[in-house]
């Protein structure tokens, strides 16, 4: 009974390509993640110049952008939360696509379009590769 569970277990994990982008998606973001507190310093420069309310913003939305970067990494290289962990990447993402005029400067972690567009276009293949095969170990359940 126990080798059955076993060997259907292991029948049901993920494909290997899938396997290795979620790992290299995961090394990229943490990567990023640390670029973005490597220049943090412009964001201090920004706060600086503006008004408190404004600055207040900006320091929260930075700390959430590196925690979610971070935990977000951790989250998908152990394969534990990816859904979660790439729906929460994909706004910082987003962001750092329409406000592609910051990224020159600020935003520097992104300032290839191309590098944010590879990683969304990973974390949706991600996310619905890891919906679709838990929608199918549901299924088999039943």
């Amino acid at each position: 009974m126990l080798s059955h569970h076993v060997t259907h277990k292991g029948e049901k994990r993920h494909p290997l390509w899938l396997e290795i982008t979620r790992i290299v998606l995961s090394i990229v973001i943490l990567w990023k993640g640390l670029e973005f507190v490597a220049n943090i310093h412009k964001f201090t420069d920004l706060m600086m110049n503006s008004s408190i309310p404004v600055a207040i913003m900006i320091s929260v939305l930075v700390h959430l952008i590196i925690v979610a970067h971070i935990l977000g990494a951790i989250a998908l290289f152990t394969g534990t939360y990816v859904r979660l962990a790439c729906v929460l990447q994909m706004p910082v993402i987003i962001m750092a696509l329409v406000f592609k005029n910051l990224a020159d400067s600020i935003l520097n972690p992104y300032a290839a379009v191309w590098v944010s567009v590879a990683i969304l276009f990973a974390l949706v293949l991600v996310l619905l590769r890891d919906k679709h095969d838990a929608m199918d170990k549901e299924r088999d359940k039943h």
